[in-house]
Order: C-alpha cells, then structure tokens, then sequence
C-alpha cells in the first residue's frame, strides 16, 4: 500500500507538474466559464486549468501525508499480544520491543501500531482509498 501511495505521488506529481506548464501557455486564452454548468462570464483557460492543479495540489497532499503516516502492523506475534517473542526472549519485555522497533525500521517503515490483532487494522485501506477517491473526484471534471 505504501509503495503504491508513492508511486502514484510521483505520477501526481508528474500531472501538476505538466498541468501548471499548460495553464502557463494557456493564460491569455480566452474561453466562456460556467456556473452550475450554465454559460456565466469569460475567464481563460489558464485560470481554469490552474482551478483544476490546485485541487490535483491538495489531493497531492493528502495522499503524501498518507503515505507518510501509514503505520507498520510490527512484530506483535500471531494475535497481537507479543506473547510468542517474550516467550523466544525469556520475558525481557525491552528485547521484544527492540525487535519490534528494528523489523519496523528495516521495512522502511517510520510508525507503527502500539497494539494490534492478527492483522493489521483495515483502517489504513480505507485512508488510503479516501485519499485516491479524493483523485479520483477531482480529474472526474
């Protein structure tokens, strides 16, 4: 999930980036705007297309702040309690947190669930299908 938020970052990125050099070109060009998709007064096509990067800009956002935040499950063991690695570790509760601490680090991950089940929680899908919806909405016009 996390390698898909940042390459779909990138590809983002790529869109505003090219989005901001057509409203550059485009900036004098006169074109009918409309309201409630009803013919309303002249604006230009580059103040349309900047419209269009600056919400393409906050969903931008949003799906960085996402893919920064996203939470690794960590080593928790088969139902979450850890008993399995305190057990491996003769009960040394610090051992079992630097573990957990080093296998998160290793995935590349900078958080991770404090307290977890047998999976990770399913909370983290819906915040990243939130955040491609909120795309999604926007290149929809």
């Amino acid at each position: 999930m996390r390698d898909g938020c940042r390459l779909l970052c990138r590809k983002l990125a790529q869109c505003c980036h090219v989005l901001s050099e057509f409203a550059m070109r485009y900036k004098d060009m006169p074109t009918l705007g409309f309201t409630h998709y009803q013919p309303a007064q002249l604006t230009t096509v580059g103040k349309r297309s900047c419209l269009w990067l600056q919400e393409l800009l906050v969903d931008l956002q949003l799906l960085e702040h996402t893919e920064r935040n996203i939470k690794f499950r960590g080593v928790k063991g088969t139902t979450g309690t850890q008993a399995s690695f305190l057990e491996l570790f003769d009960g040394d509760h610090e051992k079992v947190e630097e573990l957990d601490r080093i296998v998160t680090e290793k995935a590349g991950f900078a958080h991770k669930f404090t307290i977890t089940g047998q999976t990770y929680t399913r909370k983290v899908d819906a915040v990243i299908v939130n955040a491609v919806a909120g795309i999604g909405s926007t290149v929809n016009k």
